[in-house]
């Protein structure tokens, strides 16, 4: 049952909160209610203890929590990123010469954006290298190991599934790539779960060193203001994108359902209306994330 409190807690608390659970139960087993309560303190403590709610952290952990959480937000968002670049694909050859620009125009914001964001991260990961060097030669490894070979593992398996996946497309047309032939799709979806997992493995591997390692105040601050910066171009890429989808909605409907030129079917599909929501998703989650960053930053400065 100790094992819903974080594990910093148990070290602390761990023999006194046993001897109470001892003193309290008795010589009989636990009764449910009795271990659905332990469960809850220890997921408030876990939530407390995150830095993601209340004061009761130090700002340098609120800050360093609400960083980490414009970082996972990223993955979710370059997710969908991936899926609006499969949707937008030869829009132009669609649209009439008069509207292009505007419909080109937001795409390459996005696109360009996305570059953007994509440095930050690569920057937020070079200033801590350092940090984490430190932390591996002083015995961390044994602590995130399991989140590294996990990541490595799923890793490996993406790219041992898109060689032959690319050879197999290389054989299709394009009506057939895009649906009409269920086996290729069928093993298109399964690498892009795969894809999506060792995204996630590794941002969890990130988030699981950046929460042990030792960063010195300045490099603290400079995440701060990568996250920051990244969760401004995650917003500003979410309205480009919908600015996209209504420009096409309006002028080239057809392209969106895959039909022939001219023809106004809905402008309305399920895959863009997904990546949209989730876009959106990851602009509150970042928008959360600086806003625990701006309500410590007063307190990280002065401390």
């Amino acid at each position: 049952m100790m094992c819903w409190y974080p594990r910093r807690w148990r070290d602390r608390y761990g023999d006194e909160f046993a001897a109470l659970m001892e003193d309290a139960v008795g010589d009989g087993p636990p009764t449910l209610g009795f271990k659905v309560s332990i469960a809850r303190a220890g997921l408030r403590e876990h939530i407390h203890g995150s830095g993601l709610f209340g004061d009761r952290t130090p700002a340098a952990e609120r800050v360093r929590a609400g960083s980490l959480l414009v970082l996972c937000t990223w993955t979710i968002f370059v997710l969908a990123g991936a899926s609006f670049s499969k949707v937008s694909e030869h829009f132009a050859q669609a649209m009439p010469v008069s509207s292009r620009p505007f419909a080109q125009g937001a795409f390459d914001v996005v696109a360009t954006l996305s570059f953007v964001g994509g440095f930050l991260v690569i920057l937020g990961a070079s200033a801590a290298l350092p940090a984490f060097v430190r932390f591996i030669r002083g015995g961390g490894w044994s602590t995130v190991r399991g989140h590294v070979l996990r990541a490595i593992a799923l890793t490996l398996l993406s790219l041992g599934v898109v060689i032959p996946l690319s050879l197999w497309a290389h054989h299709l047309n394009e009506l057939q790539r895009n649906g009409a032939d269920p086996t290729y799709s069928g093993v298109f979806v399964i690498w892009a779960v795969v894809v999506a997992a060792t995204l996630a493995q590794w941002t969890a591997a990130g988030v699981a060193v950046a929460r042990r390692v030792a960063l010195p105040r300045g490099v603290l601050r400079l995440e701060a203001v990568l996250a920051i910066t990244l969760a401004g171009a995650m917003a500003v890429m979410t309205v480009a994108a919908a600015l996209w989808w209504g420009s096409l909605a309006q002028n080239a409907p057809w392209f969106l359902q895959g039909t022939a030129n001219g023809t106004s079917p809905s402008p309305f599909t399920p895959q863009l209306a997904v990546t949209l929501a989730l876009m959106t998703i990851s602009v509150v989650g970042a928008g959360y994330g600086v806003m625990r960053v701006t309500g410590s930053w007063t307190e990280l400065r002065a401390s």
